[in-house]
């Protein structure tokens, strides 16, 4: 056993030496053109910034709307954004239409107040990137630093316990400090969720929308809508935009949304969490949690399902409650979801471990498989350090290799030291997940 964690120290010494080899790259702006199809770029309705910034793993976006201003953290939320707005053009047709103003008049709200204001108080440009996922990286990367130092220890004889970490504080120190206490949040978060009506799920249903999506306009419309609807009883039929993001592997998650109230949904996701083996203290916990909506909570919980056979799933659960922002949320969720389309379609993973921020799958031959919701990664410190604890904490097994899966793309530099850590290096997943439509 002893010989065993000097061979695992000696190797966590040598990565740890590459992660630390040479200058580190720095994220940089990128041009729309460059990053973004042309149909994403500007459409009937938006018009996406030229500058897109970028924080090393994802990018940042404005989007011009004939409804504002809207900001997007990463390319998948920017296309739910897009949805959005031709949802909102919809919207805006109907409340041209004479069934619409008659209904309307009956139910006493007038044409469409959210879209009006909206367009005249537009949000401003991104002029700053918050910590987003890379303080998420940077808070596991500690803990996984801790296990690496702890292997050292038991080398060198030295199995002491210095007690609590000094960075239990971190989380505070990043909120920002706006007043604004986690349980108002959180208060604040559930009235929103178990206030959406039958007749809203149903009219986001109409346009593809998430019912729960933080796109307020969207919701405060689609609710004046349903109240117009349920006093004048009229009906339209709408082309339909994208569907809720990252259930494209996960069909059943949209009708349940839009077809199930949260109750309904979290009694959905507990009988899935039940028989998977999850201990029911922390299902509850998990259900509990308000800082994911119904609809993110109804796909992490079927993208865990999804994966199926696999043991220590259960972590995924708690790595949900460590989740300090909606980007951090859907940045985990998307990463679960490619692990279940990686299950699917690749190889099936026979455990998964949730040491680091994202899980990572292991499959019977020994493979590790790292699935990253990235757009595009540079080689910078955070990064290094992370790609070092991954590699030192995961040694894998002899017949087996290292594999990161990206959704979009990494630098020169990040794929060349990543595969001198021994990484297998995967990218463009997005065009292996979704199917061109025929």
């Amino acid at each position: 056993m002893k010989l065993y964690f000097v061979i695992f120290a000696i190797f966590v010494m040598s990565t740890n030496v590459l992660a630390d080899r040479g200058e580190f790259e720095k994220a940089e702006d990128q041009q729309a053109v460059d990053v973004l199809p042309a149909e994403l770029i500007k459409g009937e309705h938006h018009e996406v910034d030229a500058v897109v910034r970028s924080d090393g793993y994802l990018y940042y976006y404005t989007i011009g709307s004939d409804y504002g201003n809207f900001e997007a953290v990463s390319t998948a939320t920017l296309r739910q954004r897009i949805g959005e707005i031709n949802a909102l053009a919809e919207l805006e047709d109907l409340s041209q239409t004479e069934v619409f103003i008659s209904a309307a008049a009956d139910a006493g709200v007038g044409q469409l107040k959210a879209l009006k204001q909206f367009a005249t108080n537009p949000i401003d440009t991104v002029v700053g990137i918050p910590g987003g996922i890379g303080r998420m990286f940077k808070r596991y990367s500690r803990q996984a630093g801790d296990a690496v130092e702890a292997t050292k220890e038991f080398v060198a004889g030295d199995d002491t316990d210095d007690g609590d970490d000094a960075d239990d504080g971190d989380a505070a120190d990043d909120e920002g400090g706006d007043g604004e206490s986690t349980s108002d949040k959180a208060i604040g978060l559930t009235e929103s969720f178990f206030g959406v009506s039958g007749a809203e799920r149903a009219w986001s249903q109409k346009l593809g929308t998430d019912p729960y999506s933080t796109n307020e306009v969207l919701k405060a419309a689609i609710k004046e809508v349903a109240w117009a609807e349920r006093l004048g009883r009229f009906g339209m039929g709408f082309a339909g935009v994208p569907e809720i993001p990252g259930a494209d592997i996960i069909g059943e998650v949209n009708d349940a949304v839009w077809s199930k109230d949260p109750y309904e949904l979290q009694d959905l996701n507990r009988a899935r969490l039940v028989a998977i083996g999850a201990d029911d203290s922390l299902i509850e916990e998990y259900l509990e949690n308000s800082s994911l909506s119904p609809s993110q909570q109804t796909l992490l919980t079927a993208a865990i399902a999804e994966i199926d056979g696999a043991s220590g799933r259960d972590g995924i659960l708690r790595q949900a409650l460590n989740a300090e922002s909606w980007d951090e949320a859907q940045f985990l969720i998307k990463s679960v979801v490619m692990l279940a389309w990686y299950h699917i379609n690749q190889k099936p993973v026979n455990a998964v471990t949730t040491l680091t921020a994202i899980p990572t799958g292991i499959t019977a031959d020994g493979t590790t498989a790292m699935l990253f919701a990235v757009d595009h990664v540079y080689w910078t410190e955070t990064v290094a350090e992370v790609a070092g604890n991954r590699a030192a904490t995961t040694p894998g097994h002899p017949n087996g290799v290292r594999e990161i899966w990206l959704l979009g793309s990494a630098s020169d530099r990040s794929r060349e030291e990543l595969q001198k850590l021994g990484f297998e290096v995967h990218e463009d997943v997005l065009a292996m997940i979704v199917v061109p439509a025929s």
